[in-house]
């Protein structure tokens, strides 16, 4: 393969002992060997052992370690310091397949637009490692595609914000969109995708599985709920004006923008929109209607998860 880019595997870690090895391991161990992995200690208060896994991997990867600032400044931070052409994230609890990298390389290089957004598909695993479902998910495509900015940006809207960990991102995307929003504690990813997206770049969807994403009861907390509100509403301020400017009658994302908040339960914002008189009046009454299901939508999320995957959302 003549197009073998250096990327920068990127794992920005806070108090991580128990799953970050896991995480590193499966980044090493990439079939694409063109790789650097930059693991960035976010000021962890766990007595050293984040520190010390870390450090037990000598000069098998790069390793920074800085003030805790949340993981926009990790992340940040170790954008200005990777010497790839590409950047991938990985979460200190998730993991990669073995060729994730690899794969998203490969069909980057049968298209002359290299700076396309590259994604692949996730498979949930618990807390123990193993697969929460071991059926190949229905969601994962059978075949390449290509997404434009408005298409991408619909979808995510729609179905909710892509895990970042499965994206491949040229380093010339952050020059022209800047970095992650470090005001954001919870929600920086979605408004970064945004912000992406908002600036015109594609997205290439990978069909194949690139990341073991994590679900265990650590993420389920309602103070994560809380600073994602908050990230929402400071994201508003940004995304209502740029949305409300790319909307056409043909077109309708501060529609489905104002359906995601609905559902998502951001009320300052959907009322914020609905006073705005920028939609049908059908529109108008699918986004009443979704406020009621985001209320459902959230008392079903916590039966779910106790029930079927016998984990507790903490706080209620």
């Amino acid at each position: 393969m003549s197009f073998e880019p250096l990327v920068s595997i990127i794992i920005p870690v806070y108090n991580g002992a128990n799953y970050m090895r896991e995480a590193i391991d499966s980044a090493l161990g990439q079939t694409y060997k063109n790789i650097e992995v930059i693991v960035v200690n976010d000021g962890s208060r766990d007595e050293g052992e984040t520190d010390r896994v870390a450090r037990s991997y000598g000069d098998k990867i790069r390793y920074i370690h800085k003030e805790n600032g949340g993981v926009s400044t990790a992340l940040n931070e170790g954008i200005r310091n990777m010497k790839g052409e590409y950047f991938s994230w990985l979460s200190h609890d998730d993991a990669y397949t073995p060729d994730k990298v690899e794969k998203q390389i490969r069909l980057l290089s049968e298209y002359e637009d290299k700076r396309m957004i590259v994604k692949s598909s996730t498979e949930f695993i618990g807390p123990d490692s193993q697969p929460i479902n071991s059926k190949k998910p229905s969601s994962v495509p059978t075949e390449a595609s290509i997404l434009t900015w408005d298409k991408a940006l619909k979808r995510m809207y729609s179905v909710g914000s892509y895990n970042g960990c499965t994206l491949l991102i040229h380093r010339d995307v952050f020059e022209k969109c800047g970095g992650f929003d470090e005001r954001l504690r919870f929600n920086q990813d979605g408004f970064m995708w945004s912000k992406i997206f908002l600036k015109g770049f594609s997205m290439l969807i990978c069909p194949h599985i690139g990341v073991k994403s994590r679900i265990h009861g650590g993420q389920l907390t309602r103070s994560g709920v809380a600073l994602f509100h908050s990230d929402s509403e400071a994201m508003a301020e940004f995304l209502i004006p740029e949305l409300t400017r790319v909307t056409t009658d043909e077109n309708r994302l501060i529609f489905h923008y104002a359906l995601h908040n609905a559902k998502y339960q951001n009320k300052k914002i959907v009322k914020r929109l609905l006073k705005m008189k920028v939609f049908t009046s059908k529109e108008s009454l699918k986004v009443r209607m979704y406020m009621v299901y985001g209320d459902m939508r959230s008392v079903a999320r916590k039966i779910y998860y106790s029930l079927f995957r016998k984990i507790k959302v903490k706080g209620g």
